[in-house]
C-alpha cells in the first residue's frame, strides 16, 4: 500500500492532457504544499477580459476549442451550448438541449475522426453530435444511466462512452464502432458499488484508461483490448472522483478532487502513489498544454476549498509540473466584471485554449451562479 492507495488489479486513463509532465516526482507527500504566487516576469501576463453568466444556470460544465478564437461551452440547469468566434469576448446560445431534449447539462464534448463534435449529457443519458461545429445538434442514442459522463474514440475507431448510475446497477460504459449505430454495454466492475465512469486516458494502441469515482472512493482501471474488458490498477480512498489524466514522459499523472492531489504511476499504471497535494481540500479540474512565443506551459484549473470563500485558480508551469504558480485568481481579477457577490462553492472544473491569446475557464458545480471566464495573455 502507498500512500493510502490499496492496488488491485489494472484501470483506467481518461482524455485530455496530452502534455509531457515530468513534474510527477516520486516524492510521497501527505501534507498540502499550495503553489506559489507566479514570480514577476517569470510568464506571460494575462488578464480577465470577460465574465459571461449564462442566466439560470449553475455551472459551465464543459468548454471545447473549435477553430482559432472559436469554441464551445456547455452548461448544467437548462443544458444549454453557447459558442463563440471571437475568442470569448460574447457567446451566442445554439443549443437549449433542456428543452430540445430534456436533458440537465453538457458534460464532455470530443472530435470525432469522422470530423464531427460529439457531447455527452445528463438525465437523460444522451450521446449527441454536431456536424456544423455546433451550430445545431442531432440526438444519436440514449443509454440506460443517468448520464454519460467520460467520452473518448480510440485510434481503432472504437468510441467509448461512460456511464453513472446504469439502470443494472453496475459500474459500466458503452463501446460503438460505427458512431453509435451500434453499441455494446462493457461492465468496467461487477462487484463495486455504481459509480462514474468520468473520464479516459488515451494516447494511441489497444491501452486506455478511465477513471471512476463519485460514489465511493476514486478509482484507476486499464484495458489492453481498445476498452473490451477491464482490471482495477488503484483504489484510492481520499478521493471523491478522478478528474483527469496526462502524460509527464513515461509518466502517467492523475487529478484528483477533494484532496486538490496529483497522484502518478511509473510502470504504466501498474502502480500509484501521490506526488503532491496542493491544499488541505481542493479540486483540480483539467491540465491542458499550452504555447505561446515558442515556449511550452501546462495550464491546470484548481480550485482552493480550504477557505470561506472558494478561490477559483488557474495554475501554470513552464519546467513540465516540476513546479507549479498561481497564475490568475479569477473572481480576485475579475473584480467589477462579475455581478453579485463572489461565489462560496464551486469549483474550476474545465479549461480551453482557443489561441494563444485566448483561454475559458468553466466554473460552478453547485453554485448560485456559473461562469465562463476568459483571459486574454500578453499585449
Amino acid at each position: 500500500m502507498k500512500d493510502n492507495i490499496r492496488r488491485t488489479l489494472g484501470l483506467a486513463i481518461s482524455p485530455l492532457l496530452l502534455a509531457c509532465l515530468s513534474a510527477c516526482s516520486t516524492g510521497e507527500t501527505t501534507t498540502a504544499s499550495a503553489p506559489k504566487a507566479a514570480p514577476e516576469g517569470r510568464f506571460p501576463s494575462v488578464e480577465v477580459v470577460n465574465v459571461f453568466e449564462p442566466e439560470g444556470e449553475s455551472n459551465v460544465r464543459s468548454s471545447f476549442p473549435l477553430a482559432t478564437d472559436s469554441g464551445l461551452i456547455g452548461t448544467e440547469e437548462s443544458a444549454d451550448i453557447f459558442k463563440t468566434v471571437d475568442g470569448g469576448l460574447s457567446w451566442r446560445k445554439v443549443f437549449d438541449g433542456g428543452t430540445e431534449w430534456g436533458i440537465a447539462d453538457v458534460r464532455n464534448y470530443i472530435r470525432g475522426q469522422d470530423g464531427n463534435i460529439y457531447i455527452t449529457t445528463t438525465e437523460p443519458a444522451t450521446i449527441g453530435r454536431s456536424t456544423d461545429e455546433g451550430e445545431t445538434w442531432q440526438l444519436v442514442t440514449t443509454a440506460k444511466a443517468s448520464r454519460t459522463v467520460g467520452l473518448v474514440q480510440l485510434d481503432n475507431g472504437a468510441m467509448l462512452v461512460g456511464l453513472r448510475r446504469s439502470q443494472n446497477g453496475k459500474t459500466s460504459l458503452l463501446r460503438s464502432e460505427d458512431y453509435f449505430a451500434t453499441d455494446q454495454w462493457i461492465v468496467v466492475s461487477e462487484d463495486e458499488p455504481r459509480q462514474n465512469v468520468t473520464c479516459f486516458g488515451y494516447w494511441g494502441g489497444a491501452e486506455v484508461f478511465a477513471g471512476i469515482g463519485f460514489e465511493g472512493s476514486g478509482k484507476v482501471y486499464k484495458s489492453t483490448d481498445y476498452g473490451l474488458t477491464w482490471s482495477l490498477k488503484a483504489d484510492i480512498p481520499e478521493a471523491r472522483d478522478v478528474m483527469d489524466f496526462f502524460k509527464a514522459g513515461d509518466d502517467i499523472c492523475v487529478l484528483v478532487s477533494g484532496t486538490g492531489s496529483i497522484f502518478k504511476s511509473s510502470d504504466n499504471g501498474e502502480s500509484w502513489s501521490k506526488t503532491r497535494q496542493f491544499y488541505p481540500k481542493g479540486f483540480l479540474g483539467q491540465c491542458v498544454p499550452y504555447e505561446r512565443d515558442g515556449k511550452a506551459y501546462l495550464l491546470m484549473s484548481a480550485t482552493d476549498q480550504s477557505r470561506e470563500i472558494y478561490r477559483h485558480l488557474v495554475l501554470i508551469s513552464d519546467d513540465l509540473g516540476a513546479s507549479w504558480h498561481e497564475w490568475v485568481d479569477l473572481a480576485q481579477e475579475a473584480k467589477g466584471k462579475v455581478k453579485g457577490s463572489n461565489e462560496t462553492g464551486g469549483g474550476a472544473s474545465n479549461i480551453s485554449v482557443l489561441s494563444e491569446d485566448a483561454i475559458v475557464i468553466g466554473v460552478g458545480n453547485h453554485a448560485v451562479q456559473g461562469r465562463a471566464y476568459t483571459l486574454r495573455v500578453g499585449g
